[in-house]
């Protein structure tokens, strides 16, 4: 039967040679009047078609299919979701794991047990996407397992496949090609499963890691060998780009443009528009590291064009037009680069208002920086460091308005009059040099309230970030903002005081980053690597030779950066710490409208509100649902200690004092006092960062129980909240953490920043509760003599260190916002 035979193919990944019998199955089916088993054929039809059609598209049919007569066919049904699942992996991993526990469940209600431990597996591929990678290998490796125990093979060869792809993003190379071998081999022995292409894929991508080029090549070239008779062109598109990838990494353009060239070539074959898109930048870049500016003008805008026929995925068109800005720049066309560049990064904006899920969103927020970091370094290169920094500074208004605000992933729907509108317009920028034309967007999007106002502090950032004066006319006499802009094949820092500013080159923004997530993971195994905190101190700070003259350091950390904790560098034979003081910001502009704030804020306080919920040793906190990333429920450890922190601290503010504590150190109870004349606000609760939807990130006051709240604020509630207070501490787990991604890190800290506080006291990672407290009230008794904040902390993190602790114990505090004065 044609429909068991596709199902076959199908079910051992090999949807390519499916495709054609299902179509003649659906017609058959069609014919005799089965319309059930018509629609499974034909929605089967589309793991295929999302190799070209638009993902929105898909599954807006696919909803429309679930609801039709014909799918109440309990088996068409189940055959639906699949299908959905799949295709939603790579749409937004958030649905795309809600719709495999459907399958899961009806799988096995219906005794589909392969199917079942199938469900699990994608469920723990949506969970990697999700960031969420203890519940992704867990769930699977338990499905590898189980493929293995069962005897499925394609089941093996895909989550091991997957498995290692997930390594190779974390880039454990050595470990994926173990993984992945074991993929390729099971595909080679079993004479049925499809053709590896992820694990073999992957596996060049993990050679290309370990600069293995010649074996990565060598893989490659087999793996054309072996290429199954159907469908041959997209399978040597891909490897054909894959191989050009390899030979540019090792250096070698030449040979790097010619494999882009015919993958091309294969791309236009196909009308495969993405490929065409992809591709056609790559081999712009090639064709720039050749010095072939005109080849390199030619292919981009081949890609340009190529995008512009799917106006419904236009995310690769603000990356390809920063490329173009940037041949235009090395032709010394400047005026016309900077349009360029500027037409890009409006293009971001309106991408960013609209995009349908978190996981577009990230993406154009790595592009983001990649292209502004790119803009940056053209004006520097230039001499124009003033439009340098503006340029800069936009980029973390843009960032940071964009991670503060709560956005529900967009369920596929039909276009509606203003998606088109906007659409248009997003053309109409792609395709015209009018400075008009990006105008009346930037209107259109504002007036939508689908971009920041100026309003908040992020916004006014963004929107009208502040001159490099005017940042220098709010800096003091002993101080040193440090800004950093990560980079490949170079990093930057500008080393801006009151009274000047300087660009200092430093080494690619990834070798920076591999050492800082490293640096962090000893410090957390409470281990002291001063070799390491020395090539960190060397690479980030060593050439600035302001560091020398001046003490108090703020930093404006990029990507992992803002997780380092820079106290904790060494110079030679000293902790950073024991010589200058460390104060973090977001931005510079961000810091001087911090100053300008403080000025503006009451003097007669009601002094200290201290808050502490989870007080009792004997029992842990109930389970609280909304806690949770993927839809378990936890429960949170008690912080005995927390309860005397709060009650020594209110000591160190002789008058009025409010604690809340254990059963009252309710959201309710918090929310009712006056929040904007409180001048300390200290905060010894549990945090946690929501990984899924890094918005939802939360402080857990106590439940209460009379009105069934479950004492959970998260990022949003808190930025509804008005302070005004000198100092919030948040002596709580991860606060100063989020999901961080290459764009920037989304948290709680900056959340206070934006609704009125001045500066906040956060921890980079969990400390032991005894700790904290004798950290904290260290830090508050120096404050009571009037200590500046950064010196407050600094004093007590040296108190600590003195005792002979490791880096765990004192680096992980640190202040965000105005450490500069007392409170």
């Amino acid at each position: 039967m044609m429909l068991s035979r596709a199902d076959k193919l199908s079910w051992d990944n090999s949807w390519l040679e499916a495709d054609p019998l299902y179509a003649k199955a659906e017609d058959e089916f069609l014919h005799k009047g089965q319309l059930s088993k018509a629609l499974y054929a034909h929605v089967s039809r589309f793991v295929v078609r999302a190799e070209s059609d638009p993902i929105p598209s898909l599954l807006i049919e696919l909803q429309r299919d679930l609801s039709l007569p014909q799918a109440q066919d309990p088996e068409t049904h189940l055959r639906i979701l699949v299908i959905q699942g799949m295709i939603e992996t790579n749409y937004d991993a958030a649905m795309a794991r809600n719709t495999w526990q459907q399958v899961e469940g009806i799988a096995e209600s219906r005794g589909h047990y392969l199917l079942m431990s199938r469900a699990m597996g994608e469920q723990g591929i949506a969970a990697f996407l999700l960031g969420d990678f203890t519940s992704a290998k867990k769930l699977v490796m338990r499905a590898w397992f189980a493929a293995k125990y069962l005897q499925d093979d394609a089941a093996h060869v895909r989550y091991a496949s997957m498995y290692g792809a997930g390594l190779v993003e974390l880039q454990r190379y050595d470990e994926a090609i173990h993984v992945l071998d074991e993929a390729i081999v099971t595909a080679d022995q079993s004479q049925h499963v499809a053709y590896p292409s992820i694990a073999i894929n992957s596996k060049i991508d993990a050679l290309r890691g370990l600069a293995r080029y010649a074996e990565a090549l060598q893989l490659a070239d087999q793996a054309i060998r072996r290429l199954p008779s159907t469908q041959l062109d997209a399978h040597l598109y891909q490897i054909m780009t894959s191989k050009g990838e390899v030979y540019g990494d090792a250096g070698k353009w030449n040979e790097a443009i010619a494999q882009y060239t015919v993958a091309l070539g294969y791309a236009r074959r196909l009308e495969y528009w993405r490929g065409c898109v992809q591709t056609g930048g790559l081999l712009a870049l090639a064709y720039e590291k050749q010095n072939r500016i005109q080849d390199a003008l030619a292919s981009i805008d081949e890609a340009i064009r190529a995008n512009q026929m799917i106006p419904a995925e236009l995310y690769f068109s603000p990356r390809n037009l920063a490329i173009k800005a940037e041949l235009l720049d090395k032709l010394g066309k400047q005026r016309e680069s900077y349009l360029f560049h500027e037409k890009s990064l409006r293009l971001f904006d309106s991408l960013l208002a609209t995009a349908p899920t978190r996981n577009v969103e990230r993406e154009l927020l790595n592009q983001m920086r990649e292209v502004y970091s790119r803009y940056f370094e053209s004006l520097s290169r230039a001499g124009d460091l003033d439009h340098a920094f503006t340029t800069i500074e936009r980029a973390r208004g843009r960032i940071q308005a964009q991670s503060l605000t709560e956005r529900p992933a967009t369920l596929p729907h039909e276009s509606t009059e203003d998606d088109n509108k906007v659409t248009q317009m997003d053309l109409s920028l792609i395709a015209n040099n009018d400075p008009g034309v990006a105008v009346r967007l930037d209107r259109a999007l504002v007036a939508s309230k689908l971009i920041a106002a100026d309003t908040a502090l992020s916004g006014r950032t963004f929107r009208r970030p502040l001159q490099m004066s005017q940042v220098q006319n709010h800096l003091g006499p002993n101080e040193l903002l440090l800004e950093y802009v990560l980079d490949n094949p170079a990093s930057s820092v500008l080393a801006i005081t009151e009274s000047g500013v300087k660009k200092y080159d430093l080494p690619p923004g990834d070798e920076i980053e591999r050492l800082a997530s490293r640096y962090r993971k000893e410090i957390h195994a409470r281990k002291t690597d001063t070799e390491l905190a020395r090539k960190l101190f060397n690479e980030l700070i060593a050439p600035i030779t302001e560091y020398r003259e001046k003490q108090e350091i703020i930093i404006v950390p990029d990507g992992q950066l803002h997780l380092l904790p820079f106290a904790s560098l060494m110079e030679n034979d000293k902790y950073t710490i024991q010589t200058h003081s460390f104060s973090v910001s977001p931005s510079a502009s961000v810091l001087a409208l911090l100053r300008d704030r403080e000025k503006q804020n009451q003097e007669d306080s009601l002094g200290y509100l201290g808050v502490a919920a989870s007080t009792e040793p004997e029992a842990k906190t109930g389970w609280i649902p909304r806690l949770t990333s993927f839809g378990r429920a936890r429960s949170l450890d008690p912080l005995p200690q927390s309860k005397q922190e709060v009650q020594t601290i209110a000591g160190y503010f002789p008058g009025a004092a409010t604690l809340l504590l254990g059963h009252a150190a309710t959201t309710a109870n918090f929310t009712a006092r006056p929040l904007d004349q409180y001048r300390v606000i200290h905060l010894a609760l549990h945090g946690y960062a929501n990984v899924e939807h890094p918005e939802r990130s939360a402080l857990a006051f106590a439940p209460d129980a009379s009105t069934r709240n479950d004492g959970v604020m998260d990022l949003q509630a808190i930025q509804r909240l008005r302070f005004r207070a000198s100092l919030i501490t948040l002596s709580a787990c991860d606060s100063g953490v989020g999901p961080i991604s290459e764009a920037d890190v989304d948290n709680l800290a900056n959340a206070f920043i934006e609704a009125g506080a001045e500066s906040v006291v956060a921890a980079l990672w969990d400390l032991e509760d005894q700790t904290t407290a004798l950290l904290m009230t260290d830090f508050y008794k120096n404050l009571s003599t009037h200590k500046s904040k950064g010196d407050a902390l600094r004093n007590a993190q040296l108190d600590v260190l003195a005792a002979g602790l490791p880096p765990y114990y004192w680096a992980s505090v640190e202040v965000l916002g105005d450490a500069s004065r007392s409170v």
